[in-house]
This record gives C-alpha cells, structure tokens and sequence, in this order.
C-alpha cells in the first residue's frame, strides 16, 4: 500500500463510494473497477499501481499574429489548458516542449525559437494521486508551421484561439495567475 494511501485498506475505506452511490468503489474480489475511469474523473487509490515521485512536465504558450493564445479544452476534467505534457528521459525541458506541442496540435516549432517563462508546483493527490513540477514556455516568435487540429481527440476535444482578456473561466492549473505578465510580453511580439 502507497504511503499516501495507508488509510484506504479496502474498497469499503474508499472515499469514492459515495460519489457512485455504492457501498464499495470496485470489486474486490475479480481486481474488477466499478468506478470505471472512463466515466467518471476519479482514479481508484488501491488499484492505482503508478509509482509516487514528483514529475515534470512543459507547456507552451502559443500566439498567433492577432495576438492570441493556443487553448485546448481537456476532454477528462473539462478544463482549458496550453499544450503540454510530461517529459520523456534525455530529452531537454525545450524540446518536451516543441514536441508536444506537435503532437497534440500539430503546430512544428523549433526549440530554439521558445523560452522559460516561469513554472508551477501542481499537486493533484486526492485526483489522481500525482505532483507535478510544470515548466512554462512562450514561444518566441510567430516562427511557427501548421494549423492547430485534435491530434489526440481523446485528451482534447478542441484547440481555439482565445484573446487574454477573454479566456474561460475554468483553466487547467495556475496558468491563469500569468495573464498579466503575458500581457506584457505579447506587446512585442
């Protein structure tokens, strides 16, 4: 058993029981989930065999020439995030980057041509028991290929183009707290 776990001993201990309104979240017996990931947003703390550590992960704020910002509307939380996602072993925090970037929209952008702009400590353990360390780029230049399209229909069900000063209200992580400072720095792009 996961440290962070030691009080859910059995499916009855299960936090997530009451929200599917059964006396247990999964079968016991069978190693069967009940609390089927696909329908609802919980992980099962007992089943969940990922290992613990902090990750790290990139994401990339992306303008076109109008000045806007590349958002993706998260299919699993319904939430509104930048490109991104966690990095691969021996590649550099720029180059997870431009590679997500690509593999989620399809835009091509060189590592060369995006920048550090700041990082986040995003601690998601009642969700889904993980911890993230984000790293956040600004893509230097409108020096990019493509049209952003669903490359992974399944993580995200659209990309769309959003002004700063009229973004949903319900943004994936702390991303939103940097408006202002993008603000300025999109002046001189």
């Amino acid at each position: 058993m996961k440290e962070l776990n030691l009080k859910i001993k059995t499916c009855q201990d299960c936090p997530y029981a009451i929200f599917i309104n059964m006396n247990f979240a999964c079968n016991e017996m069978d190693d069967k989930r009940i609390c089927n990931l696909d329908e609802l947003p919980l992980w099962c703390p007992l089943k969940d065999g990922r290992e613990q550590g902090v990750k790290a992960g990139v994401s990339v704020f992306v303008f076109n020439s109008n000045k806007e910002i590349l958002i993706g509307h998260r299919t699993p939380d319904c939430l509104w995030g930048l490109p991104g996602g966690g990095m691969i072993a021996g590649e550099t925090p720029k180059e997870a980057g431009a590679r997500e970037v690509e593999e989620e929209t399809g835009i091509i952008i060189s590592p060369k041509k995006i920048y550090f702009a700041t990082f986040t400590n995003d601690i998601f353990l009642k969700e889904k028991n993980e911890h993230w360390i984000t790293l956040y780029f600004i893509c230097e230049c409108l020096d990019w290929a493509g049209v952003p399209e669903r490359k992974e229909p399944k993580k995200c069900s659209e990309w769309k183009w959003s002004n700063l000063d009229s973004l949903p209200n319900n943004l994936f992580c702390e991303w939103g707290k940097f408006i202002p400072e993008l603000k300025e720095i999109i002046k001189n792009i």
